[in-house]
């Protein structure tokens, strides 16, 4: 019986580097940007009259199902309008949907630490054309939209045990044993695999200096030609070169893990303690901010 899996993200949490796994696997049907292994309902006509297939999983897969916002997909977003209600309402939102298609669905939800979360996710925010700086950015509308302790309560209630939950820190630490643990849940064959580096995120000085470009680029003669000139200058990385000339210049202070400071991570203490108890989690307590729950209590 072939199954279905729905990987949901969250974004900047190795949703790529899954994809490519999951589209590589001779086990597992899965189309970038398609459902349930299917690209089009055309495409499922066309296998159904091709004969029977032997894979064990098919996929749906895409980070904004974790964060939805309407401009899923798309390369030029609206950074104005997130999409209606709070992150966790329209988290919800996906949640009910998904469930009332695919109830019988298993669900895949990679999570990653704060700070890195944090930095990762301004990078990808610059790289669609943000203008505000990384220190007016942090917790912005007032909502931490990484509430992981929620979201997997919310998503195994209608789904049950068949939430699968794994960090990304594993992925980036040894791809080889991540890859390793999600054959061994979805109870597929091993495979060799190339692992690669995709996405790559922004250096931090590049992360300073492309929000400086996009505010000028928005003051510039004829701004929409401009800022779409620019978006696609950012987005592949091509000013890197220009920025490198100068930052020698005029250094400019790296966007880095010292300006997501402890005091800032309090806001998210407590969002993910539910993870404490997975063994999975344990070398990683510190990204989580709930090694305090990893300490032994002195009344046991």
């Amino acid at each position: 019986m072939t199954r279905h899996l729905i990987h949901i993200g969250y974004p900047k949490t190795g949703s790529t580097f899954l994809q490519h796994w999951f589209a590589a696997h001779p086990q597992i049907a899965y189309v970038h940007g398609g459902i349930a292994g299917f690209r089009n309902l055309y495409a499922m006509v066309a296998e159904a009259a091709a004969g029977e297939t032997d894979y064990l999983w098919r996929v749906t897969s895409h980070e904004a199902l974790a964060s939805p916002f309407p401009d899923a997909g798309k390369r030029n977003i609206d950074l104005t309008w997130p999409g209606e209600g709070t992150p966790a309402e329209r988290q919800a939102r996906a949640c009910a949907l998904l469930a009332d298609l695919f109830p019988d669905a298993h669900v895949l939800i990679v999570t990653r630490g704060f700070r890195s979360m944090i930095l990762s996710s301004y990078s990808q925010y610059v790289r669609v054309g943000g203008t505000d700086d990384l220190e007016t950015q942090i917790w912005q509308g007032g909502e931490n939209p990484w509430r992981y302790d929620e979201a997997i309560a919310m998503y195994r209630a209608r789904f049950g045990d068949r939430v699968i939950v794994l960090p990304y820190e594993l992925l980036a630490r040894d791809p080889v044993a991540f890859r390793g643990e999600m054959a061994r849940r979805l109870g597929v064959a091993p495979f060799d695999f190339e692992d690669a580096v995709v996405n790559r995120a922004l250096s931090p000085i590049e992360l300073r200096w492309y929000p400086r470009m996009a505010r000028l680029a928005r003051r510039l003669p004829f701004r929409r030609r401009m800022a779409r000139l620019y978006l696609g200058l950012v987005f592949d990385n091509r000013l890197a070169p220009l920025i490198a000339l100068l930052d020698r210049l005029s250094p400019a202070k790296p966007v880095d893990g010292t300006i997501v400071t402890d005091a800032v991570l309090e806001a998210a203490r407590g969002l993910s303690d539910g993870l404490a108890a997975d063994p999975i989690f344990t070398p990683f307590a510190r990204d989580y901010l709930f090694e305090h729950r990893l300490k032994p209590d002195p009344n046991d």
